[in-house]
């Protein structure tokens, strides 16, 4: 019974409402609740913001992620069309090079190879190159830099690439000659050239002292600015190129610059190897020793030309 009581009453008093709204006899009621509910519905929003924000930006994380993954993405196709534009101009400039060191021996037909492995065990100093047996490579043949200078020789060539022994290997060796000093040059410990002196004058009425014997020369003493001083350059792990056999007495200058003799018949004459460094002085030797920089930068070796035109004489008699 209460409950239908109830139901009844919550009937009256809705129907007197609509009643009343529809009439607008409640609008000054209206405008007093929003009076005052208005600060309060401002504040709880302004309070409510930052976690609406924080929502927001946890449903936005998903497009903000996708934005960047894409911008990544972009940046990176960009940089690896610049890396492959710089790596054709790269390759523009090698190939001026190789054509200028073509250009500068016409009667000599070269190779051009490009770099693709290196030996890393630390005990030899070898390269392979993209080119082979196919090619024309043979084991011996003589390898240059896109400069012109000796880098070594093919070491064995399979049919789509070779691998090629530098200069600075250890098992390389290389009929070499130094060009001569300056007239000039004066002799040092580490040559071990003798310079006759020029006896003083004697006083008068004195007898003149003996002259100072001149010493010997070798038939590869640098007394003559034309001659050359033979040697051997070889390969060294630790010292990279060395000339050995340059005979005690021979002068032998840093700076003299080193290149093929063309003895044996295994390399070209007048091939540039590099220059003096440094000599060591060797008191109890027959034989001179001096450190050579390859002219060649052969740790950065990119291209390099093989001489196909020439046949050493190593394969001659094969």
């Amino acid at each position: 019974m209460r409950m239908i009581w109830w139901l009844a009453t919550v009937v009256v008093i809705s129907l007197i409402s609509i009643v009343l709204s529809e009439r607008r006899s409640l609008d000054p009621v209206h405008n007093l609740s929003l009076t005052i509910t208005a600060p309060l519905s401002s504040g709880l929003r302004d309070a409510s913001r930052p976690v609406d924000d924080l929502f927001k930006g946890v449903t936005d994380r998903g497009d903000i992620v996708r934005e960047n993954r894409e911008l990544r993405e972009q940046i990176e196709l960009l940089q690896q069309e610049l890396a492959q534009r710089q790596d054709a101009e790269q390759r523009v400039r090698e190939l001026e090079e190789a054509l200028g060191s073509k250009q500068a021996r016409p009667e000599d037909q070269l190779l051009a190879a490009n770099v693709i492995a290196e030996d890393a065990s630390g005990l030899k100093r070898m390269i392979a190159v993209d080119r082979g047996s196919n090619d024309g490579l043979d084991e011996g043949m003589v390898v240059l830099s896109r400069s012109g200078s000796l880098v070594g020789t093919v070491a064995r060539a399979y049919e789509d690439f070779a691998w090629i022994r530098l200069i600075t290997d250890p098992d390389s060796a290389v009929n070499a000659q130094a060009s001569a000093p300056p007239p000039q040059a004066q002799a040092t410990p580490a040559a071990g050239v003798l310079i006759p002196s020029t006896p003083a004058p004697s006083p008068a009425g004195a007898s003149p002292a003996p002259p100072t014997p001149t010493p010997r020369s070798s038939p590869t003493s640098t007394g003559d600015s034309s001659a050359s001083t033979r040697g051997v350059a070889e390969g060294d792990l630790k010292k990279g190129l060395i000339l050995d056999l340059v005979p005690s007495d021979v002068l032998l200058v840093e700076g003299s610059l080193i290149s093929t003799s063309g003895l044996g018949g295994n390399y070209p004459r007048a091939l540039l190897i590099g220059s003096v460094q440094s000599v060591e002085p060797r008191p109890q030797s027959p034989f001179t020793i001096a450190t050579i920089q390859p002219a060649a930068n052969l740790s950065a070796l990119d291209t390099v030309l093989i001489l196909i035109s020439f046949r050493p004489a190593r394969l001659s008699t094969e």
